[in-house]
């Protein structure tokens, strides 16, 4: 199962040749992935502020394989490709209509962000990803 995503790149988005700026492309991947969690039941306002967790990346491998320009309307693709006791690997594709432009991978890790340590996956946030993923619990 993929989350989904459109949006127009805009003149925020761009480097003075009109080309979508690549850290920009980190921030969208981050956006993408609020979403996703927001669509799991579990916003990132709820986690971090009122549960006080997060879900720190600590690995992310990028390639950039095509130009994306200002007006483009950008295609963004999250998939589950794995998820651990406490990490979650993300696999995450940009496109303009049929052409891939970037793929991320993305691993992020559950968080308490007082102590800063990793923590399991809490059940029902589990359920939601491992639901979402069509993965064995």
């Amino acid at each position: 199962m993929k989350f989904t995503r459109d949006l127009i790149v805009r003149f925020e988005h761009c480097d003075a040749a009109g080309l979508i700026f690549y850290p920009r492309f980190f921030g969208l991947v981050n956006e993408t992935v609020e979403d996703w969690f927001a669509s799991l039941g579990h916003s990132f306002k709820s986690l971090h502020v009122d549960e006080r967790k997060g879900v720190p990346t600590v690995r992310f491998e990028s390639e950039f394989v095509g130009p994306v320009r200002i007006g483009d309307l950008l295609h963004q693709q999250l998939g589950v490709d794995s998820i651990g006791n406490s990490s979650l690997n993300l696999k995450h594709i940009a496109s303009i209509g049929t052409r891939t432009v970037a793929r991320f991978d993305q691993t992020i890790v559950f968080t308490d962000l007082s102590s800063m340590k990793a923590e399991p996956w809490p059940a029902g946030l589990r359920a939601a990803i491992t639901n979402f993923a069509k993965l064995d619990a």
